[in-house]
């Protein structure tokens, strides 16, 4: 019962939240992004037109196709890159705002298991980004329909769309080492800062052969970013993945535990 409680207090924080409805806004703009682009496939004479057949030419170089597979697609890869940014600013909001509002000594004074805590906050991070998926998917449905595409076939559907939150699985699984760095920063600059240097690093090795060692490149291969998915890195890779989770969530319980709670 405790820790539904604490997950329940963190649920009631994000009521007047401004970044909650923000954070859908960013997935309706990746929405707004996808159907431009394929407005531009399905209408080269226009796009021709409006000047922007350069940015036609590369899309369809990169074997994006004007139908369903490609829809579901870009969208897959828009979740992953999008995702790992935006769901990063959500743990690094969760954590962090105990931080900059001065309630982090209030949060680790209380005669509840410090773990809770870090526990309900990854566990809100996960729902928000599930939901956020999940809106994602509705979006690209919505797309195809407004570009005439028609109905999905069911089998197309439901494999693109198990990807997509297989994808969003392995974005979640970098994101407790986000509020480690969080934590003990206390604050929002270092794990900003850290995000966007494993994003960089990240791209870096996706062009190497360590890639499927590189956590930050793995979410690549995996998700469709890096070109068709690399299944052959699947169980190695997963491994990393696992791996990187369970650290970044001992070491957020562990710095919580041992904290000060003047902070």
């Amino acid at each position: 019962m405790t820790f539904a409680k604490v997950f329940g207090s963190e649920i009631l924080k994000l009521r007047r939240s401004k970044i909650t409805w923000l954070s859908f806004l960013c997935y309706a703009f990746f929405a707004l992004m996808a159907w431009f682009v394929f407005w531009m496939l399905k209408n080269p004479e226009a796009a021709r037109n409006l000047g922007l057949i350069g940015q036609k030419a590369s899309f369809a170089l990169n074997g994006l196709t004007a139908d369903w597979q490609g829809l579901f697609t870009m969208f897959a890869e828009l979740g992953v890159a999008g995702g790992m940014i935006l769901l990063s600013v959500i743990v690094i909001y969760l954590f962090g705002r105990e931080y900059s509002e001065g309630t982090a000594k209030n949060m680790l004074a209380l005669p509840v298991s410090r773990a809770y805590f870090v526990a309900a906050k990854l566990c809100v991070a996960a729902l928000w980004f599930a939901l956020l998926s999940a809106y994602l998917l509705a979006e690209c449905l919505i797309v195809g329909k407004l570009l005439g595409l028609g109905t999905p076939p069911a089998e197309l559907a439901a494999r693109e769309s198990a990807n997509l939150f297989l994808s969003a699985l392995l974005v979640l699984a970098l994101q407790p080492i986000v509020a480690f760095v969080t934590v003990a920063s206390g604050g929002y600059l270092a794990p900003f800062g850290y995000t966007i240097a494993t994003l960089l690093v990240g791209n870096l090795m996706i062009r190497t052969d360590w890639a499927r060692w590189c956590p930050w490149s793995i979410v690549a291969l995996l998700g469709g970013m890096a070109g068709p998915r690399q299944e052959g890195v699947l169980l190695g890779s997963s491994l990393v993945l696992a791996a990187t989770f369970a650290v970044g969530v001992a070491a957020t319980v562990l710095h919580q535990a041992y904290a000060d709670n003047c902070q």
